[in-house]
């Protein structure tokens, strides 16, 4: 798209560059024009995408913490109730109970912290609450999948925004690397 100011500056003789070149120099504007918005659109569509996905990560995560804390209920009731552990001494029989409702209240205290968070809050409850063999456990079974609620729908948009927002502050140095000095003449006379 050439611009009309371009077009009459051209044709009143503005220019003190030959046609050839003055056409050059606008395919050349017009072609980098062209792939700044290219990509600025790959940006901003790769943190769409990948704010989709970090939010399923989330709820996989959920889900997965979520059946890890039921199992540890489980096991502390076996402790406190079980009569395998009813024959143990009364010594080995507490330190499994304390161990096990550690793990029960750990897992509590990251559920509620997790799942109980604000849309935009999730994901920073993840990396504080994080388990690491649980989010390896996570990362190795995840499954995309595309959001259909309006959790994903907010990560999506946040991400776009911030996509387009980094893209334009790393785009920065370049433009003003590449950017021609302008000269400022002064009349004689």
């Amino acid at each position: 798209m050439v611009l009309w100011t371009e077009i009459a500056a051209a044709e009143s003789g503005a220019y003190s560059q030959p046609a050839g070149v003055r056409q050059r120099v606008i395919a050349v504007d017009w072609f980098f024009r062209k792939l700044d918005t290219f990509l600025g659109a790959v940006a901003v569509a790769a943190s769409g995408v990948a704010a989709s996905q970090a939010q399923a990560f989330i709820v996989q995560y959920i889900q997965r913490l979520g059946g890890a804390l039921d199992e540890a209920k489980l096991v502390l009731n076996n402790v406190q109730h079980g009569l395998r552990y009813q024959l143990m001494s009364d010594t080995v029989r507490k330190e499994l109970e304390a161990d096990a409702g550690r793990r029960v209240n750990e897992l509590q205290s990251a559920f509620s912290a997790i799942a109980d968070a604000s849309v935009l809050a999730k994901p920073f409850q993840l990396l504080r609450h994080a388990d690491p063999i649980m989010v390896a456990g996570t990362w190795r079974d995840f499954t995309p999948m595309l959001p259909a609620n309006a959790d994903g729908i907010a990560y999506i948009i946040v991400a776009m925004i911030l996509g387009f927002a980094v893209y334009e502050i790393v785009k920065l140095p370049v433009v003003l690397l590449l950017e021609p000095r302008q000269r400022k003449f002064r009349r004689r006379g």
